[in-house]
């Protein structure tokens, strides 16, 4: 029998997931203007205030998104936004090295920055623009950032999606209605 691994999310991440995201792709779509520093109405700057007024929606939502330190998570949902970064730089050139290191360094400010403004929609805003000006960054650090930085917010969107649209249902159900599906 296969050994059955824990979720990173709770079950109560999952339902705070759903009771705020199911069905809201209106949401997630205003999130993404804001993280992205695009303009938002008042009514979107009124629904994302209210959503995250609450602060434990912001912490689920928070640790899909943007992976901090919380000793007090599970043995396996325990997430650090510098892991991982070894990899990218062991053994690698000076310029990897440095492009790795400054590029997350300019991702978790623009985190920090989109973060505040989920409690702020008016605070200051994160900018995607992004002018190719190889004398001021040789190496490419801010398009390196930029990039991961929309890669991130967009899969994150994407995923709480999903997570919002689960069908809580066995295997044998899954089957059952796929198959029901499919003779239609």
């Amino acid at each position: 029998m296969a050994e059955q691994r824990p979720l990173m999310y709770s079950e109560k991440d999952i339902e705070v997931i759903k009771g705020t995201f199911a069905d809201n792709e209106a949401l997630l779509i205003s999130i993404r203007k804001l993280f992205y520093g695009q303009d938002i109405t008042k009514e979107e700057k009124d629904l994302i205030k209210s959503t995250f007024s609450n602060p434990e929606v912001v912490e689920v939502f928070r640790r899909k998104v943007y992976p901090v330190q919380d000793f007090n998570r599970g043995l396996i949902a325990f997430n650090d936004f510098w892991l991982d970064a070894e990899t990218q730089i062991f053994g690698s050139s000076r310029d990897t090295v440095y492009q790795t290191i400054e590029s997350k360094k300019l991702i978790k400010d623009m985190f920090e920055k989109a973060f505040n403004l989920l409690t702020n929609p008016d605070g200051e805003k994160v900018s995607i623009e992004y002018e190719p000006m190889i004398e001021a960054d040789p190496l490419g650090i801010k398009l390196i950032a930029r990039n991961l930085y929309i890669r991130a917010i967009q899969t994150a969107l994407i995923t709480v999606q999903a997570i919002a649209g689960r069908k809580d249902e066995s295997p044998e159900q899954a089957t059952k209605r796929l198959m029901q599906d499919s003779s239609k």
